[in-house]
């Protein structure tokens, strides 16, 4: 940590997951901070408690040794629940030093931040926050021509449309339950009646066995079924498909397509909530016309997103120079 540039350094910190990933790693090359991505661990039972319970101790985390250097980078940046709490103890251990940054609600001590940069969808609305249509995301041309180009020999493209559906699981706002999951699969067999695709099928690490057994069964050879978890076309197939079809539990899954410039379909999940802030999100992306609800046919349609992950590293920039 002695050989490195400290104003133009990060820590970004998250669970692990891909969508929270997608969101630090994003911001970080928006910013042209040299960042390393870090994991952090949150010991039993803190880590099944919600928000506002955690002790905010060092023996809070399981891998605390890993954040523990006298000389910390400039900026922290983290992204969900679990790294809510780290990041405030590293603010109130290096005070000054650090810039700490939190992607989504930490729905905790907000004003401990030095900035917050939520969705529109969770009306946060404070003097330390920054608003986004969208989940910010690392998704870029120049990145999906690169996957395009490492899978090219993986994925035949002929002359037949490709469809990729993006498939999420169950979660607290959502219900995907075998019913959910056989209307999925009546629809994507309706769509094959209508019109020649071809159809590549994703899953997230949420997404129960029970779900993909469900989809391999009623689907033939003529659809693929990546299983293959070591390699991963994701971010190839974004350039690659005509559409993208995905279901409505995952903001980050919905807005890195979006941010594909492709056509985007939704597939409604049954909310488990009456009040579902996700729900929120499909209704404005859907009412802006960057996404459509998914029907029994897929169109071409186009919308003018503007990559607002460049924008907000610009705000943060000549904010905190």
């Amino acid at each position: 940590m002695n050989n490195f540039n400290r104003e133009n350094s990060a820590w970004c910190i998250t669970d692990g997951s891909a969508g929270m990933i997608s969101q630090v790693k994003g911001l970080s090359q928006a910013m042209n901070l040299e960042f390393t991505l870090k994991e952090v661990k949150v010991n039993f039972p803190w880590n099944i408690l919600p928000v506002g319970i955690i002790p905010i101790m060092k023996s809070t985390f399981t891998n605390f040794s890993e954040f523990s250097e006298n000389i910390p980078p400039k900026f922290i940046i983290s992204c969900g629940r679990k790294s809510v709490y780290l990041s405030l103890f590293l603010k109130r251990k290096f005070k000054e030093k650090v810039v700490t940054i939190h992607i989504q609600n930490p729905k905790s001590k907000h004003d401990e931040f030095d900035l917050i940069i939520s969705p529109k969808h969770d009306n946060l609305k404070l003097a330390n926050t920054f608003a986004t249509s969208l989940a910010i995301n690392h998704i870029s041309e120049s990145l999906i021509r690169e996957e395009m180009d490492k899978f090219s020999h993986l994925i035949n493209k002929d002359d037949t449309p490709i469809c990729t559906i993006l498939i999420g699981g169950k979660s607290n706002n959502y219900i995907f339950d075998n019913n959910e999951v056989d209307q999925l699969i009546k629809k994507i067999k309706k769509i094959k009646e209508n019109q020649e695709i071809k159809f590549f099928f994703l899953f997230s690490r949420r997404t129960e066995r029970n779900t993909i057994n469900r989809i391999n069964s009623a689907f033939t050879e003529n659809e693929i079924i990546w299983s293959d978890k070591k390699v991963n076309p994701y971010i190839a197939l974004l350039g690659f498909s005509k559409y993208i079809i995905c279901t409505s539990d995952s903001v980050s899954m919905i807005s890195e397509a979006i941010s594909a410039m492709k056509p985007v379909y939704i597939f409604r999940l049954q909310s488990s909530k009456s009040n579902n802030r996700i729900e929120n999100f499909n209704d404005y992306v859907i009412l802006e016309g960057l996404a459509r609800k998914l029907d029994d046919k897929l169109e071409e349609f186009k919308h003018d997103y503007t990559n607002e992950t460049d924008i907000i590293a610009e705000k943060i920039k000549n904010k905190f120079k």
